[in-house]
């Protein structure tokens, strides 16, 4: 199986290409505000290294969110556009599953993703990959109650989670976005995926405890 994989969820950028589960090449770096420049640079780059062909991919992974809104619009209508040039599927991958995987623990955590404001969103795992509930958006200040003495793994948190004790900072990877897209494939993919939109977490949800 051969995928492109796409991330620009968060304020990393980034596209991979995979052979059989294995990653053969990664164009990659954390930007502030520009990925609309900066992932057809990183496609060109990954192709002149990998010399991978659209006509002979299986399909385009792309991270759906939630995450910046901005970045979710960009690597989806990338994806589109590629996928639609030859017919190709799309499967959409949660992003704080594919963030899940950056996580040094097996056992019971939350990955956090700092939204905007005070809002963060979260999503409980058991494992690597492996969520136990549903993303959700809170507060800071509900947020706390639910993951008092747990592990954490969070991207751009930090000005929150100074006095929690069992947090890591990670980074989502267009990386993991592959992983989990080779893994799901048959589950997620997406054969006429053009009517697909990013999960940003309906607005009415924003100030609803999860």
């Amino acid at each position: 199986m051969k995928l492109l994989a796409i991330e620009t969820a968060t304020e990393v950028c980034g596209i991979a290409y995979f052979e059989n589960g294995a990653i053969q090449g990664l164009e990659e770096a954390v930007i502030h505000r520009e990925h609309a420049k900066s992932l057809p640079m990183f496609y060109k780059k990954l192709q002149d290294k990998t010399h991978f062909k659209l006509e002979d991919l299986d399909g385009i992974a792309v991270s759906i969110g939630p995450g910046s809104f901005t970045g979710l619009r960009i690597g989806l209508s990338f994806a589109k556009g590629l996928a639609y040039s030859h017919d190709l599927p799309i499967i959409p991958v949660p992003t704080l599953q594919g963030i899940s995987m950056a996580g040094s623990s097996a056992n019971l955590f939350h990955v956090l993703l700092f939204s905007h404001r005070d809002m963060i969103y979260h999503q409980s795992f058991a494992g690597k990959g492996s969520p136990v509930s549903d993303p959700a958006v809170n507060s800071w200040a509900d947020l706390t109650i639910k993951i008092e003495n747990s592990t954490c793994f969070h991207v751009n948190c930090d000005k929150f989670i100074e006095n929690h004790e069992k947090t890591e900072e990670v980074q989502g990877s267009a990386k993991y976005i592959g992983v989990l897209a080779g893994k799901h494939f048959d589950e997620w993919v997406e054969h006429n995926p053009f009517t697909l939109v990013p999960n940003y977490i309906a607005p009415f949800e924003m100030n609803k405890p999860a």
